[in-house]
């Protein structure tokens, strides 16, 4: 019988998310068909944490009024930090979005009252 477990190991430095495999003191990575699995059996805790907040778990400011991410709680697109909120996204999310805009691919996102 074989056991495998970390806590808390290295990180890649690009996305933050831990690095693969027991020779890398990684740690254990939840993969697009364990993902499909933990959704059919709706255990949506479970996969929060598994896949933000012990993996790469990073706060953001958005703007209410535009949707774009903001800097220190100041909308660059607005010119204001009135409608600011913040949000807890997982780091790779946030990569995304950079790299959409450096092609001049816009994303907003529409928050809700929650």
């Amino acid at each position: 019988m074989r056991l495998f477990s970390e806590t808390e190991g290295p990180r890649a430095t690009l996305t933050r998310q831990p690095t693969e495999g027991r020779s890398r003191e990684g740690g254990l990575r939840l993969g697009e068909m364990e993902r499909d699995c933990l959704i059919g059996y709706g255990a949506t805790q479970l996969l929060l944490e598994r896949l933000m907040i012990s993996s790469d778990k990073f706060e953001v400011n958005a703007c209410e009024e535009c949707g774009l991410m903001g800097y220190n709680g100041w909308c660059t697109y607005c010119k204001s930090s009135k409608k600011m909120a913040q949000l807890t996204i997982p780091y790779a999310a946030k990569l995304l979005f950079q790299e959409l805009m450096a092609m001049n691919v816009v994303p907003r996102l529409v928050l809700d009252d929650a």
